[in-house]
């Protein structure tokens, strides 16, 4: 019976203990919306961050998109060959890399890498603070406009990667050509699937990974207490979800039918 009721045997502790932060996070993130917090960016300060975040990212970026890529034209090319329908590949991968695969993969390893940078930053530097709200006013500010601005280049060049690696490499597996492929990807690709992309990259993920690392970075007892894994758990769990959320919104029409 006394196993029963330890706290750290509670069924679900583990997912508890990940989410943690969220309170934290919703509460910077509303300490942060002022005028104060713009007023204080520091430039030379945002360029720095601009730098690690973009710059030294854009080799992950490229390295990552072209693997993803390949990975998925494989399988899509394989299994509509079965139907005779490798020609129409090129939606297939297009959709699948707007979608879900661009924001859920490359976007959200980006983020979860800003995460745990920001959150070693954040317990390293949280005693040069009064409090969160002072936290959330200097510190906060700076690191999310640099995530924000980094986002829609990373963003569309992972997205030219991607789709350039497919094209390309389409024709070596069974597509009739490149030209095919661009032409499949073209009809299907429409408005909505550009604008939920560039959505999840630039107003979501960016900003889950920026508050996930300052709110588990604030969470830390000791000085010397590992917070980089907490916050890569939750810039994941968030961002899964919150894509789960704008993909149903937007893609799902009418009433399911069970």
């Amino acid at each position: 019976m006394q196993f029963i009721f330890r706290p750290r045997n509670l069924l679900f502790h583990d997912f508890i203990d990940w989410m943690a932060p969220v309170g934290r996070a919703a509460k910077l993130f509303f300490n942060s919306l002022s005028i104060e917090s713009v007023r204080g960016i520091n430039w030379a300060e945002l360029r720095y961050h601009c730098k690690w975040m973009g710059l030294d990212s854009f080799h992950f970026i490229a390295v990552s998109s072209l693997l993803i890529s390949v990975a998925l034209t494989i399988q899509c090319v394989v299994e509509l060959q079965k139907y005779q329908a490798a020609d129409i590949s090129g939606a297939a991968i297009s959709i699948g890399l707007l979608r879900e695969l661009g924001p859920l993969t490359i976007s959200v390893a980006w983020c979860a890498r800003v995460g745990a940078r920001i959150s070693e930053e954040a317990r390293n530097q949280r005693s040069h603070f009064d409090n969160d709200r002072d936290f959330a006013r200097h510190f906060l500010p700076v690191r999310a406009t640099a995530a924000l601005l980094m986002s829609i280049p990373l963003g569309a060049y992972g997205l030219a990667v991607g789709f350039v690696t497919a094209a390309l490499y389409a024709p070596m597996i069974g597509v009739n050509s490149s030209i095919d492929f661009a032409e499949a990807a073209r009809i299907a690709i429409t408005d909505k699937d550009i604008f939920v992309y560039f959505f999840k990259l630039i107003a979501i993920n960016p900003l889950v990974g920026v508050f996930a690392g300052c709110a588990s970075g604030l969470a830390a007892r000791d000085s010397d207490m590992p917070v980089a894994a907490k916050a890569v758990t939750f810039t994941f769990l968030a961002c899964y979800g919150l894509n789960l959320l704008i993909t149903m919104a937007a893609f799902i029409e009418g009433t399911p039918h069970l």
